[in-house]
C-alpha cells in the first residue's frame, strides 16, 4: 500500500505552493517524496527525497541504515486515520504547510517532514529519538533534491566562501560547472544555491545549525551531480556501511545542465541523554530572485 496525493496550497484561488506527494511501500524506501513542487507558478523540484538514512555508533551496534516507508509509518494524533499529515499553520506571522509522517524502526521514533512557507522557504526536516543500543550515535540524513529551476536544464550549482573574491557572480560566490563532492566550512560561512541561467531564479541551500559536519563514516555533505535517471534508486542507494554517492561521481559537465544535489546532515546523539530527547535536522531552502 501507499498514500499520495496533490495539493494547492493555500487556496485555488491563492496558489503559492503546487506540489504532489507520496510515500511508498518498500522497496521504495524515501520517506515523504515531494514531485513536481511549484512557487508562484515556477518549478522548483522535479522531486524531492530523503533516500538514505544511515546510523553510525561508536559501540559494537550497527552500522543500520534506516528505511523511511509506508510500512513503517504510523498514525499521529494530529492525523489518525491516514500515515501521511498534510496541515497549514502559521508562525511568526507567516503561513506555512507541513507534509510529514511519523515512523517506528526498532527503537527510534522518527518524524519525517516537509514545510513549505509562503515566502517560499522550504524546510526539509528530519526528527529522531529513541536509543537502538546504549552508545553515542549519529544519524546521517541524506537528502536528494532534484532541482528543476523553471525547466529541467539550464541551471547551474554555486558555492559561497567568505574568502572567495567578487569572480562575476557577486562576493564569495563562485560556480560548480562539473560534478563535485563538498564538505560544510562552517568558519566560511559556506553554503551552496542552485539558479536557472535565464532566469536567475534559484534557491539557496544553507545548512541548519544542528546538520554537523562530514566524517569518516559519511565523508561529506554536498554532491553536485548531473541528471541520469538511473541514478536515481527510490531508496535503494547505497547500504549501511557506505553512502554509495561516489560511482555518481563521473566528472560530468553540470553548466546549464539539469543537476541533482545531495545533502547530507549529521544528527548526534549521546547516550547520557537518553532515548527522550528529541533532535533534529535539516538544511534551509530560500528563494532568489524574482519569483
Amino acid at each position: 500500500m501507499s498514500e499520495a496525493g496533490s495539493i494547492v496550497w493555500p487556496s485555488a484561488q491563492e496558489p503559492l505552493w503546487r506540489l504532489e506527494w507520496r510515500l511508498a511501500d518498500s522497496p521504495d524506501q524515501e520517506g515523504i517524496v515531494i514531485r513536481s513542487a511549484r512557487y508562484r507558478d515556477h518549478q522548483v523540484f522535479y522531486k524531492a527525497s530523503l533516500p538514505s538514512l544511515r546510523v553510525q555508533y561508536d559501540g559494537p551496534c550497527g552500522p543500520y541504515k534506516d528505511p523511511l516507508n509506508y510500512n513503517n509509518a504510523q498514525p499521529t494524533a494530529r492525523c489518525p486515520n491516514q500515515r501521511v499529515c498534510v496541515y497549514s499553520y502559521t508562525s511568526n506571522g507567516f503561513r506555512a504547510l507541513g507534509v510529514e509522517s511519523y515512523h517506528r524502526i526498532g527503537a527510534y521514533r522518527l518524524t519525517h517532514r516537509w514545510v513549505f512557507w509562503e515566502h517560499g522557504w522550504i524546510m526539509p526536516r528530519l526528527y529522531s529519538a529513541g536509543l537502538q543500543c546504549n552508545y553515542d550515535h549519529r544519524h546521517h540524513a541524506y537528502w536528494r533534491f532534484d532541482f528543476d529551476i523553471d525547466n529541467a536544464g539550464r541551471d547551474l550549482a554555486f558555492e559561497y566562501n567568505t574568502y572567495t573574491p567578487d569572480i562575476g557572480w557577486g562576493p564569495g560566490w563562485h560556480s560548480k560547472p562539473s560534478e563535485i563532492t563538498r564538505r560544510k566550512w562552517p568558519s566560511s560561512n559556506r553554503r551552496w544555491a542552485v539558479m536557472d541561467l535565464d532566469s536567475s531564479r534559484g534557491y539557496f541551500v544553507l545548512p541548519g545549525p544542528n546538520d554537523g559536519v562530514a566524517d569518516a563514516f559519511s565523508t561529506s555533505d554536498l554532491w553536485v551531480l548531473r541528471y541520469r535517471s538511473e541514478e536515481d534508486l527510490y531508496g535503494r542507494q547505497g547500504s549501511a556501511a557506505a553512502d554509495g554517492l561516489s560511482t555518481h561521481l563521473t566528472g560530468e559537465d553540470t553548466n546549464g545542465r539539469d543537476i541533482v544535489l545531495w545533502y547530507c546532515a549529521h544528527l548526534g546523539h549521546s547516550a547520557d541523554h537518553g532515548g527522550d530527547d528529541w533532535h533534529g535536522i535539516g538544511p534551509n531552502l530560500a528563494p532568489f530572485g524574482a519569483w
